[in-house]
Formats: C-alpha cells, structure tokens, sequence
C-alpha cells in the first residue's frame, strides 16, 4: 500500500485508490464538508460526510464508501481478519503500553465476536479491546489498575 500524506493511505468500496491526476480539491465550507473538485475544465461539488475512518463521499449524485486509515490503524484490521479465522488458542497481547482500567470478561465466559474484554487508558484516551472473534475466555492475565507494555499478554482465547 502507498501512503499519502500524514501517513494515511484511502480505499474506496474495499480497493486501495490514487488521487485522481488533474484534480484539485479545495474546501468550499469544511464545516459542513463541501468542498470542489476542479480541473483546468471542469468543476464539481463534493459532499464529504462521516469522521474517523469510515466516510462517504457524495459526487454526481453517488454516495461512495472511503476508508481512511493510518498505518497503525491497517494493522490491527489485518491482525482481526487473520485472527478472526484461526482456531485454537489465540492470544491477545496489548498493542500500545498503557493502564488497564477495566476488565470485562473473567476465565470460563463465552463472548462473541466484538465483545468488549477490556479497556486500557494510554495518553488519556481510553482503548477498547474486543474479541477478535468468538470463544471461550481460557486466561485473563492483567487485572484492572495494573501498568501494562506493548506486546504484554492480556487475555487467552480458545
């Protein structure tokens, strides 16, 4: 994947994409996401709507899906997909060094997919880890208030 500018690369309906060569964007009202995509011979509006990395585009009356998302943000949605197709154990080890501050689940309890299992503070903002796919909570090995490292293990999952 390429990146762009800040480090962050788009894909619209699930395909990596390019910026359109000749075009230029300029914000016609940012605050309410319009904006004007132009060529030296010809102009469109754009309605730009949505807000981390799920927007959507409207242009010539289409509304397109575009993700947006950093280089951090691609890896842990690889991470999902591969772990959301293993079986067998899998553990789930802390991606960033933070303070645990909550945990959801304890050994022996079944969750879903997506299920909340704990959530740990770095730089004052708080991060959910959730299942990456269903099982039955084999391990809980941090508990809440506890100091953790990037790559510590959290939970098992079987």
């Amino acid at each position: 994947m390429s990146e762009r500018r800040n480090g962050l690369t788009a894909e619209v309906q699930g395909h990596e994409t390019e910026p359109a060569e000749g075009w230029e964007l300029e914000w016609v009202d940012q605050r309410r996401g319009i904006a004007r995509l132009a060529t030296e011979d010809e102009s469109l509006l754009a309605v730009v709507e949505g807000g981390g990395t799920d927007w959507h585009v409207v242009l010539r009356g289409r509304r397109i899906p575009v993700s947006v998302r950093s280089w951090r943000e691609r890896m842990l949605a690889e991470a999902r997909e591969a772990a959301a197709g293993a079986d067998g154990p899998l553990e789930i080890r802390s991606t960033l060094p933070g303070l645990v501050v909550a945990v959801h689940v304890e050994a022996g309890v079944e969750v879903a997919a997506g299920a909340s299992l704990l959530t740990i503070e770095a730089m004052k903002m708080q991060n959910e880890v959730r299942a990456p796919r269903e099982g039955r909570i084999g391990q809980v090995a941090v508990s809440a208030g506890q100091p953790v490292a990037a790559g510590v293990l959290l939970l098992r999952l079987e």
